[in-house]
This record gives C-alpha cells, sequence and structure tokens, in this order.
C-alpha cells in the first residue's frame, strides 16, 4: 500500500501560521547513497504509522522536488531523542539554499523554545557535514541559533514539528507573511552595513561554464565610470556579502542567486537593477522576491537581443550567455535613476560579439551556438 499522500502546492498568498504538524516517532528519510543528484527525490518525513506527511513536501513551483521516501528496513533507521523541527533538503547551490533550504525558517521563531534543534537532509549524499559546516553560519546569520543536524541515514526522531514551506521559486518568490515577517527581523540583524554605495555584482571572475551576458567586462567599464565597485561576491564570506549589501544603495546584477540574498537583507531606500542574462523572465522574479520583502524600487531590464548556447543544448540555460542591446540597457538604466551619463552606450559590432563568444566557447570547451528569442 502507498504511504503517499495528496498533495496540493502550498497557498503563501495568506498566513500559514497553523501549518505546522507536530509528529511522534517521526521517520526523517535521507535520499537513497547512490551518488545520483537527482532534480526530484524520494525524501521527507513519514509518521510512525508510515504515512507521508504533506508538509514536508518541497516544491518548486508547481512541482514536488521531493516525494514520499520508501520505509527502510527497521535495522537500517537510527534513533534521535528530543524535540526538533524539520527544514527540508540542504541544497549545496547556493541560490537552492537561499530559497529551498530556508523556506521552513519561519516557524522557527514560535517554535525555537520547544526544540532541541533544526533538521535537515542532504539534497544527494555528497558531503553532508561539509555542506553543512557551509551553511550553518549563514543559517545563524538569519536568526537560526540553534543546534543543527544534516541527516545522511534515516532516523527515528521522538517528537518533529514539521512546518510548511513558506517560501520557494515561481509563484511563491514572494513568500508567506510569516516568512517575510521572521526574515524582516532576523535577516543579517547583527551584521554591520560595510562597504561601496555603489556595487555591480558581477560574473566575470566565475568560469564560463556558469553563464553571464556576452562583453560583461565592457559593462563593467561602464558602471564604474559612474562610480560602481565590481563585486565579485564569491571572492567574500557570507557575512562580508550580507554586509556590503546592507551597506549599498545602488546595486545592478545580471540575474543571479546573490539578488536572493540581497532580497533577504536589503533595506526599502535602495535602487536595484536586474539586467536578464538569459530568457526566461528570472530579471522579473527576482524583482517581485525583492519588492515584496524590502519594498525597493527594483527593476527588472530586458535588454536581450539572443541567448547563445553550447551546441549540443536546445534551449537557454544556466549555462547559457546573454547578447545584450546596450544602448537600449542604457536608456532603461539612465530612466530608472541607476546611472547619470546621457551619453548611450554603443552596441557591440558582430566582430566583437564573434570574438568574445569565441572566448567563452574555449574557455567552456565546447561550441556555442546562437538561440534567437
Amino acid at each position: 500500500m502507498s504511504n503517499a499522500v495528496a498533495a496540493t502546492v502550498p497557498d503563501l498568498s495568506h498566513s500559514i501560521a497553523d501549518r505546522i504538524t507536530l509528529v511522534d516517532d517521526a521517520l526523517v528519510i535521507p535520499p537513497p547513497k547512490d551518488g545520483q543528484n537527482r532534480s526530484v527525490q524520494k525524501s521527507g518525513v513519514l509518521d510512525a504509522e508510515g504515512m507521508h506527511i504533506e508538509n514536508s513536501i518541497t516544491w518548486r513551483g508547481p512541482n514536488q522536488v521531493t516525494h514520499a521516501p520508501d520505509k527502510p528496513a527497521e535495522e537500517e533507521i537510527e534513533h534521535l531523542a528530543g524535540t526538533w523541527m524539520f527544514l527540508g533538503p540542504l541544497f549545496g547551490h547556493f541560490g537552492h539554499f537561499l530559497v529551498e533550504s530556508i523556506s521552513r525558517i519561519w516557524a522557527y521563531g514560535a517554535l525555537k523554545d520547544k526544540i532541541d534543534g533544526v533538521l535537515y537532509v542532504p539534497k544527494f549524499q555528497n558531503r553532508p557535514e561539509h555542506v553543512l559546516s557551509v551553511y550553518e553560519p549563514f543559517l545563524k546569520a538569519l536568526g537560526v541559533d540553534t543546534k543543527v543536524l544534516n541527516l545522511s541515514e534515516p532516523t527515528r526522531v521522538e517528537r518533529l514539528y514539521v512546518p510548511q514551506q513558506g517560501f520557494g521559486m515561481f509563484q511563491m518568490i514572494e513568500g508567506a507573511p510569516e516568512f517575510r515577517e521572521f526574515i524582516n527581523a532576523h535577516a543579517g540583524a547583527d551584521v554591520e552595513p560595510k562597504g561601496a554605495k555603489k556595487i555591480y555584482v558581477s560574473r566575470s571572475a566565475l568560469p564560463p561554464i556558469r553563464g553571464s551576458i556576452i562583453g560583461e567586462r565592457i559593462l563593467e567599464t561602464w558602471l564604474e565610470a559612474e562610480g560602481y565597485e565590481i563585486y565579485h561576491p564569491q571572492k567574500h564570506n557570507h557575512l562580508e556579502q550580507i554586509a556590503a549589501y546592507k551597506a549599498a544603495t545602488h546595486i545592478i546584477a545580471v540575474d543571479c542567486s546573490p539578488l536572493h540574498l540581497i532580497a533577504l537583507v536589503g533595506n526599502e531606500a535602495q535602487k536595484i537593477g536586474i539586467i536578464a542574462r538569459r530568457s526566461g523572465d528570472l530579471d522579473k522574479i527576482f524583482a517581485r522576491q525583492i519588492r515584496a520583502f524590502k519594498g525597493a524600487d527594483a527593476h527588472a531590464f530586458n535588454a536581450l537581443e539572443r541567448n547563445w548556447i553550447e551546441n549540443h543544448a536546445t534551449r537557454p540555460s544556466r549555462t547559457s550567455w546573454g547578447e545584450v542591446n546596450f544602448p537600449k540597457l542604457h536608456e532603461a538604466l539612465l530612466a530608472a535613476g541607476l546611472i547619470s551619463n546621457p551619453d548611450p552606450w554603443p552596441p557591440l559590432n558582430d566582430h566583437q560579439i564573434g570574438e568574445l563568444v569565441d572566448q567563452v566557447a574555449e574557455g567552456v570547451g565546447t561550441p556555442f551556438k546562437p538561440f534567437e528569442n
């Protein structure tokens, strides 16, 4: 008999304060130890009778990324005494951590005096303790100051609170009221602002396989002339990143994971510009999140002429490169008050584009082809 429940996508448009399930003798099941990082995993929480707890499901838009796990043999199950709170899968990828691995921390404020700590399961079984060590200090900076475990073995937990996901990708990007309230009260509260007033969050120092916009270094020279510091977040620890984003009054970035963090720790007085580097409206999604969390003046700018993708690819993705109409982008940034020089930026000519695409292809190790919008 299946232990699956008939699940529905969480509605975060109203209070979810009552969406916490308390489970006695809960069975927390991580994904299998087969070394595969699947986009969808069998993982979550079962009750004492083996039924799947709906609140333990993690959603990405309208789709579940965790499904009802199979119950393991009794001799494979470890035991954990005390009362704990379930946080879901712990992603190693920074962007997914910032959206999907913190989506249940909204309940910590109400439960912190009732629990011994919080529990994750690995997104997949690859150095779970290392991933936890990377993100535990960051979790504390977001307001979750307690013991954190990342369970790599099926574990019977004496008492377990399982909150519903309160934040997520796509239609869940604005978060539930309780999630926004917790974040706005705690995220980065103990970190002093430190850094430049104007920053451009750059991808130019990342490996080419990570994707960006064609001619990003050219864009950086124009923005430096406008007083922007070129900021490479991967060269700073998480607390330094928080300090920089709190200090800035003007932020420009291509659509990228650090914008999720800016939404968590920024402020309503900031001007923020998000430049689309790929098709798919992710620039608009980031702007929605920032406006919902902070009420900041956030603008999405899609000046894409076309996408450049690997020869084997069929559509734009996180590894593709965007070809941007720089005169159009200049006009939009000027209108939004993010730059002040009225002289238009010149477009890239065909020769420049060809050379820049060749550089990307050489860095990635595969040819790129245009994908028209």
